[in-house]
């Protein structure tokens, strides 16, 4: 009997502690068995694979299903020191910050501090915009991108200067803007909108923006690893951004663009391990654990679209909505479990920044979810790192990778080597505009067919510069949301490239002008004394 004491009191103990902290955390507990999942080995081959393909120095991943963690892992490097990704390494979240912002006005509202058609001026009495009703902005609005912000606007935002008071400066520096249409009659993505929620959330709850998420968010869900500044994520063992500078990544953590501007809507750091637990509160009716983040109708609510882009997607509270994982047709031929369920709703939004990006993905409907985290960004293939969710939930649902290809056009695709192209081709104009002015003088043919066809050759260059130009500047950035201001900020090699194209396209169109003129002078000189000959 004596010699099985020790053993039957170490058994007590051991049971009287379990008792006593209560059920093991399911992200803890499952992070030292994370292998056990069957796919483990097939997922890990491509991540391996698409860091490789997309230049990702560092990734971390998280997969929940039921409750409970079933994947994490951490592939890759977190700085130029060599620290391994771990689950447990922070990351900017980016835009994956909305639904953060979305979650904490939703509790607001469950307190009844807040309601969704409050008029914004209601809390924030000195708040308006320029524009017809810009004053009568509501919360709903806010959250479902239709208040009339523009994304350019919002992104520009993020260029502002980092003091303790950019969030309140930024939203009072909104009534000297314009709305691109009046409140709730369209839709367009800004960051203007959240910026202004987590200002509302600040005057409403009496705490700074970062103290309530930190108390409301981050603390209940035991999020130890998360952030409300970029000063405590790199205390915090934050992996460091790269940047593909001319397709080469660098680091570039002290050139990024950070303000707190924009914090609510972009601006927040976490880790996999403490995404996993925000994203089980999301699949399970707001609660992880014994902590109940909201109730499940707000959950509900929050994943409900307020605005329908058409009958298949919409936008909820800081989330994408697609009625579908993916098309019939792209599905039937995978073997997947996923062809079980129907038509499945999923739910995603991704964080872009220059030198991060994130992407959070939940099907309410098996209670799965996955979140990805990466320190690089790529602005000319952005959307592939995006497709890694699909292909991540493929694997993990019995089905093969699609390997799905970036969705950009090919002339943002290619942005690069055509900017760079047309860098060289345009230092090199002068030259050939100069040559051709030599090839003129020394022809000396005063022939009236000679002079159009030198003046048509004159004007060639000034045509192309005004074409060239004219189409980067009102069509190709236009319609990528983008202008040289917001290039520099978040793709600053493109931003370069493009500086040189607008520059030496200038030097050359002035010096073919002066050709241009030089040559028509010429040749109205030569008109005279035909004239004054005959005469």
């Amino acid at each position: 009997m004596r010699k099985f004491l020790p053993a039957v009191l170490a058994l007590f103990f051991s049971l009287l502690i379990l008792a006593m902290t209560g059920v093991p955390d399911p992200v803890n507990a499952f992070a030292r068995f994370q292998q056990q999942a069957a796919y483990a080995g097939e997922l890990q081959t491509y991540l391996e694979n698409q860091m490789k393909t997309y230049k990702i120095p560092g990734m971390a991943v998280a997969i929940v299903r039921n409750g409970e963690v079933e994947y994490l892992d951490g592939l890759g490097i977190a700085n130029p020191d060599g620290d391994a990704v771990t689950p447990e390494t922070p990351f900017l979240l980016a835009s994956v910050s909305k639904s953060m912002t979305a979650a904490a006005v939703m509790q607001l509202i469950e307190a009844g501090k807040i309601n969704l058609e409050d008029p914004v001026e209601k809390f924030l009495p000195w708040f308006g915009v320029s524009g017809e009703d810009g004053s009568k902005i509501t919360v709903a609005q806010l959250l479902y991108q239709t208040s009339g912000f523009s994304y350019i606007d919002g992104v520009q935002a993020n260029l502002k200067p980092d003091t303790p008071d950019a969030l309140e400066t930024g939203v009072r520096e909104l009534a000297a803007g314009s709305l691109e249409f009046n409140p709730g009659d369209g839709w367009e993505y800004s960051n203007l909108n959240y910026a202004v929620l987590g200002l509302l959330i600040q005057q409403v709850s009496g705490q700074r923006y970062e103290d309530y998420i930190q108390d409301h968010i981050f603390t209940p869900l035991e999020m130890d690893h998360s952030y409300t500044s970029m000063s405590a994520a790199r205390a915090g063992g934050a992996a460091s951004g790269y940047y593909p500078f001319f397709g080469i990544p660098v680091v570039y953590d002290k050139s990024m663009a950070y303000s707190r501007a924009t914090l609510p809507s972009g601006g927040l750091w976490s880790s996999a391990s403490d995404m996993s637990r925000y994203l089980i509160a999301h699949l399970n009716g707001g609660r992880y654990n014994q902590t109940a983040l909201l109730s499940s109708a707000s959950i509900d609510t929050l994943h409900q679209p307020g605005y329908r882009f058409d009958d298949e997607q919409g936008y909820a509270m800081g989330w994408i909505v697609v009625n579908g994982f993916m098309t019939p047709e792209l599905l039937e031929p995978i073997d997947t479990e996923l062809k079980d369920y129907g038509k499945l709703t999923v739910l995603f939004h991704e964080g872009d920044w220059t030198n991060y990006k994130s992407m959070a993905f939940l099907i309410p409907e098996i209670d799965y979810g996955v979140i990805l985290l990466m320190n690089t960004n790529n602005p000319t293939i952005t959307s592939g790192f995006r497709f890694f969710a699909w292909d991540v939930t493929l694997i993990a649902t019995g089905g093969e990778p699609q390997y799905f290809p970036p969705a950009e056009d090919f002339i943002v695709r290619s942005s690069r080597w055509i900017f760079s192209a047309l860098s060289l081709l345009l230092a090199a104009g002068p030259l050939w505009s100069f040559r051709t002015l030599k090839k003129i003088q020394q022809d000396g043919s005063n022939s009236n067919a000679s002079t159009r066809t030198v003046l048509f050759q004159a004007a060639i260059p000034i045509l192309m510069v005004i074409a060239l130009n004219g189409y980067i500047f009102l069509k190709l950035l236009p319609d990528n949301g983008a202008n040289l201001r917001t290039l520099f900020g978040f793709a600053p090699d493109l931003g370069i490239l493009v500086l040189l194209v607008l520059l030496f396209s200038i030097v050359w169109g002035m010096i073919s002008i002066a050709i241009f003129g030089s040559i028509w002078k010429r040749s109205r000189k030569v008109i005279l004394a035909k004239e004054a000959s005959t005469g």
